[in-house]
């Protein structure tokens, strides 16, 4: 649980004070608590209300001694007014106390901040997953014509020159992709027994790499379908 102060934020467990500081540690762990367990476990500052005593001697209340002194050497009944306004706004009946105030939007705005900055990150990672070719199906191949670093020439020997008057460079075929055979789906397995006597048995199983392959692009494809649309199109 935490507690909303004036300033900082009080961790209850240890009654350690957090600054609101994004560099802070310990305020950072407060956003992540918030983001798993909801804004429940957060309270507002407390708001402590003066009673009226207080608050007929306070700066809206009573006038200063000489104020008053004024009022009575003026006459009439301009003080006994002044006296009698004052305790009618601060009736006996305002005992004062302490209440909670509601916890500040900022904390669920900084909260949704933080989830929509890990959503992203964890998106962007998934989606690289995904790029990368399957173990069991391989890469094929692909290749492009670029520009060499061979001037195309006439039969004279002199460069070929383009209608722009650029010249001319001879295509050749450059590999983009490169060639990554499939693995083999199933590969053997040599288990040895612990009695020295026994001969070791040997099982097919399919191949761990696969496995790890096809489990890995399951678990990055279910963070993409669950990325809400707002974090992909910040991606």
């Amino acid at each position: 649980m935490y507690k909303l102060n004036e300033e900082t934020i009080q961790r209850l467990s240890d009654n350690a004070f957090i600054p609101r500081d994004e560099g802070n540690r310990d305020y950072q762990q407060f956003l992540q608590d918030v983001k798993v367990n909801t804004i429940s476990i957060v309270e507002g500052a407390d708001v402590i209300a003066l009673d009226y005593a207080a608050l007929r001697t306070g700066e809206d209340g009573y006038a200063s001694i000489g104020d008053q002194l004024g009022m009575i050497a003026a006459g009439g009944t301009t003080h006994a007014d002044h006296v009698a306004a004052v305790k009618t706004e601060f009736p006996k009946s305002n005992t004062g106390g302490t209440t909670i105030a509601a916890v500040p939007s900022w904390v669920q705005t900084e909260v949704d901040a933080l989830l929509f900055r890990e959503q992203l990150a964890a998106y962007k990672t998934a989606v690289i997953r995904l790029d990368k070719y399957v173990l069991s199906v391989g890469q094929a191949e692909v290749t492009e014509m670029q520009d060499s670093l061979v001037v195309a020439v006439d039969a004279d020997g002199m460069p070929i020159l383009d209608s722009d008057g650029i010249t001319t460079y001879v295509q050749e075929s450059v590999i983009i992709t490169a060639f990554i055979e499939a693995l083999d789906a199933t590969v053997e397995v040599t288990t040895y027994s612990d009695d020295p006597e026994a001969e070791p048995t040997v099982s097919t199983v399919t191949n761990p790499l696969i496995v790890t392959d096809v489990a890995e692009r399951a678990d990055a494809q279910t963070v993409v379908d669950n990325t809400p649309q707002p974090v992909k199109d910040t991606a």
